[in-house]
């Protein structure tokens, strides 16, 4: 019983924060090029690949003003360039 208490309760804690961090992130031209010139500096082709893709969706996404999509892509396309 313990042991599913503390596995529920650090699956909760591991599902947290991405949610706070889709929070902070500001779907703007600004931080748009910032993003972009991270992702170029992306060594990992696949990695690289993936957030170009992604770094294109949260574009058309600003371009529509579609706020809460553009976003997540951008969420996306941040999560290519960290070291795994």
């Amino acid at each position: 019983m313990l042991k599913t208490m503390l596995t529920a309760a650090a699956l909760f804690v591991a599902a947290t924060p991405p949610a706070f961090a889709l929070s902070d992130i500001v779907c703007d031209q600004s931080n748009m090029s910032k993003l972009e010139k991270d992702v170029k500096s992306i060594k990992d082709e696949m990695k690289k690949d993936y957030a170009n893709k992604e770094l294109a969706m949260a574009k058309d996404a600003l371009a529509s003003n579609d706020s809460d999509k553009c976003k997540t892509h951008m969420s996306n396309a941040m999560k290519g360039n960290d070291p795994m």
